[in-house]
């Protein structure tokens, strides 16, 4: 399984949250994601963690606890990884390139198309 694929699935599973766990799951990740953009080394990453604390100001927008917050994100977490499992176990690749190439498969061998199942 390549990285490309897994973020897709990633991606795909995140969309299908209800409203509530997908905005703090977003909410939490883009703080993270900003944070490790303006880091050059995981100490430099970890010192922005606790200095912007993203579970903190989740906390604060979304007006529960830090205990709530952190308990509702480690759920969030481990539905999706429990969703990206059961994916990564039953997705399959389907070669459709000559059913939409036919003859000029031959020809144009750089050139492939398949649909992923999952």
């Amino acid at each position: 399984m390549n990285e490309k694929m897994m973020e897709v699935f990633v991606r795909n599973i995140v969309a299908s949250l209800p409203r509530s766990r997908r905005k703090l799951y977003q909410f939490i990740e883009g703080i993270e994601d900003s944070l490790a953009q303006q880091s050059d080394t995981r100490e430099e990453f970890l010192a922005l963690l606790r200095e912007h604390s993203p579970h903190h100001q989740a906390a604060d927008r979304f007006h529960m606890s830090i205990e709530e917050t952190v308990r509702f994100m480690h759920d969030i977490e481990d539905e999706i990884s429990e969703k990206l499992e059961n994916k990564l176990k039953n997705y399959k690749w389907i070669d459709f390139t000559e059913q939409l190439h036919g003859n000029q498969v031959k020809n144009n061998r750089s050139t492939q198309y398949f649909f992923v199942i999952s």
